[in-house]
């Protein structure tokens, strides 16, 4: 992954976010820092609902400037949270319906978890805790 490491606070880019950006098919960009940056995404409008993992109840607290290779062309925002250990934990864009069950990539099937959440959910629907929450 490479990284700018400047810190972004959350309003910084939540601000800029497309709501219905696939609807409509948008690709907005914004510059940050001489980059453009894609703004129109279903993950970053699941962002913008919802900073907080569903599950355990962190935060995200600031994004960072990030693309996964050299030959990437542009970079993306990800939303990081620091856990209690003062590590830094990547928010996820969850889809409480799996795609693999049927689910669908529409806003109201996302919710906002943390990787490890994400991870421990797998390819499961857990109903009482996730859906709950995300009703309540």
């Amino acid at each position: 992954m490479i990284r700018d490491c400047r810190k972004y606070e959350l309003e910084e880019v939540l601000q800029y976010v497309v709501p219905d950006a696939r609807k409509n098919r948008l690709k907005e960009r914004r510059d940050f820092d001489g980059d453009m940056v894609k703004v129109s995404s279903d993950r970053l409008y699941t962002f913008q609902q919802s900073h907080v993992c569903y599950k355990c109840g962190i935060a995200g607290e600031f994004f960072v400037k990030e693309k996964h290779s050299p030959k990437d062309v542009s970079f993306h925002m990800n939303l990081y949270a620091i856990d209690v250990n003062g590590e830094e934990l990547l928010m996820t864009k969850d889809h409480i319906i799996p795609r693999s069950m049927g689910g669908k990539n529409h806003p109201n099937n996302y919710q906002t978890m943390c990787v490890r959440c994400n991870i421990e959910k797998g390819n499961g629907v857990q109903r009482g805790t996730y859906l709950t929450k995300r009703e309540g």
